[in-house]
Parts: C-alpha cells; structure tokens; sequence
C-alpha cells in the first residue's frame, strides 16, 4: 500500500482512512512530493536565494507530515517506509512524481485524499486525485476531504458502477474481494438522458439501446458479485434530469444508498459520447462524498 500524502486535512483524513484496514502482512510506504515554486523569467539576483529558502521550507514541512505519519502507523502497530522527493531535483510534475514512486516500488493500491475544489479555486489549487486517474495504472483509493474516515469501518454496502464494456470487470473483481458475510454488493448501469440530444437518432431506438447495453453490464457484473459473500443487487438507472451526466447520477445513487464504497473501472467506453463528455471516472472523482475505488482496465 502507498498512500501519498501532503500538508493538507484531505491527507490527513486518508492516512486515517488507510490504517482502518492494514493488515500485519502488508508493505506500506508513504511518500510526499515537494513541488518546485514557480516564477517568471528572468530572476532578479536576490530572488535564487529566496527560492531556496522556499524550497527548504517545503521540505522540512513534507518531511514533518511523514514523520507524523510514520508516528500514526507505529501508534496502530504497522511498520512504514518513507520517502521525500524533490521535484527540485527530479524534474516533471506532482502526478508524474507519484505515478512513478507506484511503478518503481511496485505497488499494489495507491491511497490519496482529495481537496475537490471547485469553480474558480479549482482552476488555481488544481487537483491531484483527478489526473492521476489517467496515469496509473493500479488500484487507485480516493479519500474525499468531506468524507470522515475516523468512523469509517470496512465496507458494507459496496456500489460498482458498470457500463457495457468488459473493461470493467478488473473493477468487478478487485470491488469483491472487499466483501465479507456482511457486505451488500450493489451494482448499477446508468441510462444517459444527456447523450441522446447529441445523437441523430430517434429517442425510442436509443433508449432501446441503452437498455438493452444495461441488460448486458448487470448481467456481466452478476456473473462475478454471484461468487462473492454477502447480498447482492442490480439496477439500471437513469438520469433524473435531461442536464445531467453519467458521473452526476452515480455520485447521487452513492448518496441517496449510503455507499460506504464506490468502485469503478478506469476506461470503460461509451464510444463517441465519450469523447464529447471525457472520463466519467475523473468526473466521479471530482464530485464523489465516498472513498471511491478507481481500478484500471489493464489490471487483470
């Protein structure tokens, strides 16, 4: 397990998210990237040594988050590694940075929380949670900084969210084998209202369509949840507003459900309304209450 942590309560609340399930034979490391400041070019001569000054603030400040996090693990009984990386000194972004920390340390779930800004903040604190859903290539956990995960427990009440690919099922599986005696599996197709004033054809045909797509991405996910413990269920939905999105409605069944878990492939297609409407995993991560399990299509 790698959980990349910085200064913020988001981090905060994953780490303690993280220790609600570590287990005595589980390898943890915790990392913590310290961006490189910013500045237009060309320096004035004093600016160089404010920079370093900069830097080594940052450091020192990503170094005390891991320090205390390291102190948290060790309060609950786990052993963790750490490690600080400088983009200073390694070049490329923060995304970048912790993709390949995951790569190089061959991890097996990634954990970060999630500052989910939105509106104009979002465009000048950036996110992430979100990018990293379209660079990794593992299991990745996002925490919500508005979910709190000191009364978090193992899930119970698990929702996937299936299209009609068969890239989902790396989600299926790795989502069931969460589950316990006590888990209701909840999987869900959502029927997108939005999709059909973008398409030339009739309304009637492609709700047809859908269902009958729904029809084979419930009965796709039955054929693995059968296998697991616990209860399980199936529904197709549809958008409640003609405005609304794929990643709006699943975010809004997580709710009204008390999903303590939402799990989702990475790349599932729905062909070129995917295109228009871009990653409805990233939107989800974007918008979600509720850790949100993302698995990649790739992982089998």
């Amino acid at each position: 397990m790698l959980v990349a942590l910085d200064t913020s309560p988001a981090s905060e609340n994953a780490l303690s998210y993280a220790c609600k399930f570590l287990s005595s034979d589980m390898s943890v490391r915790l990392i913590s990237v310290v961006d490189d400041p910013f500045v237009p070019l060309p320096l004035p001569d004093r600016i160089p040594r404010s920079l370093n000054s900069v830097r080594l603030d940052l450091a020192n400040d990503a170094r005390d988050t891991l320090d205390r996090a390291q102190a948290v693990l060790a309060s609950a009984g786990h052993r963790a590694d750490t490690e600080l990386i400088k983009l200073s000194q390694r070049g490329g972004n923060v995304v970048h940075a912790i993709a390949e920390a995951a790569a190089e340390w061959r991890a097996e779930l990634l954990i970060v929380g999630a500052h989910q800004y939105h509106g104009f903040l979002r465009w000048i604190e950036g996110s992430v949670a979100e990018p990293l859903v379209s660079n990794i290539a593992l299991p990745l956990l996002i925490i919500p900084e508005s979910f709190d995960a000191t009364l978090a427990n193992q899930p119970r009440r698990i929702l996937f969210a299936v299209d009609g690919s068969t890239e989902v099922l790396p989600a299926l599986r790795v989502g069931a084998a969460l589950a316990t005696s006590e888990t209701h599996s909840r999987a869900i197709y959502v029927i997108d209202k939005a999709s059909r004033f973008d398409n030339p054809l009739p309304f009637a045909l492609l709700d047809r369509t859908f269902v009958e797509e729904g029809k084979s991405a419930i009965a796709m996910a039955r054929r693995v949840l059968d296998h697991v413990p616990g209860t399980v269920t199936t529904e197709i939905v549809s958008a409640t507003q003609c405005g609304d999105d794929i990643a709006h409605t699943i975010v809004r069944e997580a709710n009204a459900w008390r999903a303590d878990l939402v799990v989702m492939g990475t790349h599932g297609r729905r062909g070129a309304a995917r295109l228009i409407l871009g990653s409805v995993a990233r939107h989800v991560a974007r918008l979600a209450c509720t850790p949100l399990l993302l698995v990649h299509s790739a992982i089998r």
